[in-house]
């Protein structure tokens, strides 16, 4: 049994998850345009690798204040349907599908914060790590409770996860990780089997130095 690690945006989802929920929410007149300049920005730094990533998950729980949880909830499964399952390829779908037939233990591993990453894990039946939004009294605060799995904290975070289910490395046969990201190069480093997908410039051309495999999970226009 093999450990298989998905990223999530960009990798398994042809696009950014935080990206398609704030047009979702512009659309329902839930955000303006400035929440979107602001994604543009910060996404600008992440690619930089320059951004403050505690600032900019906290930035993203804000935006869910004003309703319960139980509301976005609701909000949060339009969302998928509409906004996130037309960005999932078939080669996504193929790839995941043929890791759980044979038996593989698969997890996404994303910075993205827990309420938009285990919304999209979801729909394709996987167990998600990712930063936990903190709520209080059937409310997010804007706060992290807990780890950002994010550059080298995903190894971190993928340590305390098999720790807390009494597992190790060495119990698999071997480690996988998909990715796009230059950010996640300290994990990609740490895995058996690092494959790139729809990498971006600087992780291509880490990846044809090193013959790292390179897939295109794009989504057909």
């Amino acid at each position: 049994m093999k450990l298989v690690l998905f990223d999530l945006d960009h990798t398994l989802l042809d696009a950014d998850s935080n990206h398609l929920w704030i047009e979702y929410l512009m659309a329902a007149g839930l955000a303006g345009p400035d929440a979107m300049q602001r994604q543009i920005d910060d996404h600008a730094r992440y690619l930089a690798g320059q951004l403050d990533i505690v600032g900019y998950i906290e930035y993203q729980l804000s935006l869910l204040a004003g309703a319960s949880v139980a509301e976005w909830r609701a909000r949060r499964e339009d969302f998928l349907v509409s906004c996130v399952a037309p960005r999932i390829s078939a080669a996504a779908r193929q790839t995941v599908a043929k890791h759980r037939a044979d038996g593989d233990c698969l997890l996404v591993i994303s910075a993205t914060h827990s309420f938009l990453a285990e919304g999209a894990g979801g729909l394709l039946g996987l167990d998600v790590l990712a930063a936990p939004a903190e709520v209080r009294e059937d409310a997010f605060t804007g706060r992290i409770a807990g780890e950002i799995c994010y550059a080298e904290r995903k190894m971190v975070c993928l340590q305390d996860w098999l720790e807390r289910a009494g597992r190790g490395f060495g119990d698999f046969s071997a480690t996988v990780f998909y990715s796009d990201s230059i950010n996640d190069l300290p994990l990609l480093e740490s895995v058996d089997q690092p494959i790139t997908v729809n990498p971006d410039p600087r992780l291509a051309a880490v990846a044809a130095e090193r013959g790292w495999p390179r897939l295109d999970w794009r989504v057909a226009k």
